[in-house]
């Protein structure tokens, strides 16, 4: 099962609102999850989810006691290791098996969900040796066949590769902001895509002048067919930080609290439905 993220519109938040509602699914949900980027490249999509800054600070404690015998290696020989989207692209289809797909993925929730690391090389390297994306398309297909859900950012990728994910996603999660003056046409002239289209208003006031129930008046939009991320300034700080799951979480504890309420209704709201159309959950 393909999920696919996608908004025609740059910084509307696109990364962020699949990784807030990917966390979230598996909270709320007996589900295992793969989260993944729509193309070879996409630092933003990891930063949120991995906690990079502590790995990197507990890497550098590992290695002072061995500084020495690694300047004295640097300078006798020339390696590297090849890991994540790397790794995996140069591997043949038989050889993407579930124990090395995960070797090559970190891990965000124990044995429930994973994040692919991104390529270190540039999009125009891979494109040259990968132009009819059989390498990309590959991984993804084995990535999809060890998780119940992966959910596929694609930003706002014009892009054949990003098109080509959305045209094969079982479901498309469109991503649009909710003040945005072309929001009009959006739900008039909405694109058609082979999957099930799921419409997302990021950045969500529930007192401004597009708020749902607005738009379900104004527009006739089908209420199972629009969803919602609250604004939630402290969850994207903690994205920031890479503590984006333990953000999630908190969030939908302090529910219960009387803290985030408005938060939490929409956001599992959303989740339900969207995993819902994906015939994931009742």
């Amino acid at each position: 099962m393909k999920i696919a993220f996608w908004s025609e519109q740059k910084r509307a938040g696109t990364t962020f609102n699949l990784s807030v509602i990917a966390c979230a699914s598996v909270i709320k949900h007996p589900i295992s999850a793969a989260v993944v980027s729509g193309g070879y490249r996409n630092e933003a999509l990891e930063r949120g989810l991995l906690d990079t800054q502590g790995l990197a600070s507990k890497m550098e404690r590992l290695s002072l006691g061995h500084m020495e015998e690694s300047f004295l290696a640097a300078e006798t020989q020339e390696y590297f290791t090849v890991t994540g989207l790397d790794c995996l692209l140069f591997k043949q289809r038989e050889e993407l098996t579930e124990t090395v797909l995960k070797a090559n993925m970190r891990q965000v929730v124990k044995d429930r969900m994973y994040c692919l690391p991104s390529s270190v090389r540039t999009e125009r390297e891979w494109w040259r040796q990968d132009g009819s994306f059989v390498r990309m398309s590959r991984v993804l297909d084995a990535v999809e066949s060890c998780f119940d859900v992966v959910f596929i950012d694609c930003g706002s990728r014009k892009d054949d590769y990003a098109q080509k994910v959305l045209k094969e996603a079982d479901v498309c999660v469109l991503n649009i902001n909710q003040e945005n003056p072309e929001i009009r046409n959006f739900y008039r002239n909405p694109r058609k895509y082979p999957g099930k289209p799921f419409l997302l208003l990021g950045n969500y006031f529930e007192d401004a002048l597009y708020n749902r129930g607005n738009l379900y008046r104004i527009y006739r939009v089908e209420e199972e067919l629009l969803g919602a991320v609250p604004y939630n300034p402290w969850l994207q700080a903690a994205s920031q930080k890479g503590k984006l799951l333990n953000g999630v979480k908190r969030c939908l504890e302090q529910e219960a609290l009387g803290k985030n309420v408005e938060f939490s209704r929409e956001l599992v709201r959303t989740v339900d439905l969207i995993l819902k159309l994906a015939g994931l959950a009742q």
